[in-house]
């Protein structure tokens, strides 16, 4: 997949296939920052799987993403506390 991005901003991005050529919308982005973001966008996969708008593979796919990145969120955040308490301890 070839993603373009139009010289003009009134036009959207569009992902065009390289082999049927064919021209879909290119996804926004997803805000993923923190686990509120990774809660939301799972809620969301959740109900387009549930829905019948997104494949059941392609749902649990994408959740066991977030859910790495959700624990990767988790795994900085204590290392960051970790790092703070070490150094009011070494004061």
């Amino acid at each position: 997949m070839i993603k373009q991005q139009p010289e003009s901003a009134k036009f959207p991005a569009v992902t065009i296939d390289a082999t049927s050529g064919a021209c879909t919308p290119t996804p926004p982005k997803i805000k993923l920052n923190s686990l509120e973001d990774v809660r939301r966008e799972m809620a969301t996969v959740y109900r387009e799987a549930r829905g019948g708008r997104m494949d059941a593979s392609e749902a649990g796919r994408f959740a066991y993403i977030l859910s790495g990145i959700g624990k990767l969120i988790e795994a900085t955040d204590i290392e960051r506390r970790i790092v703070q308490m070490e150094r009011k301890l070494l004061k």
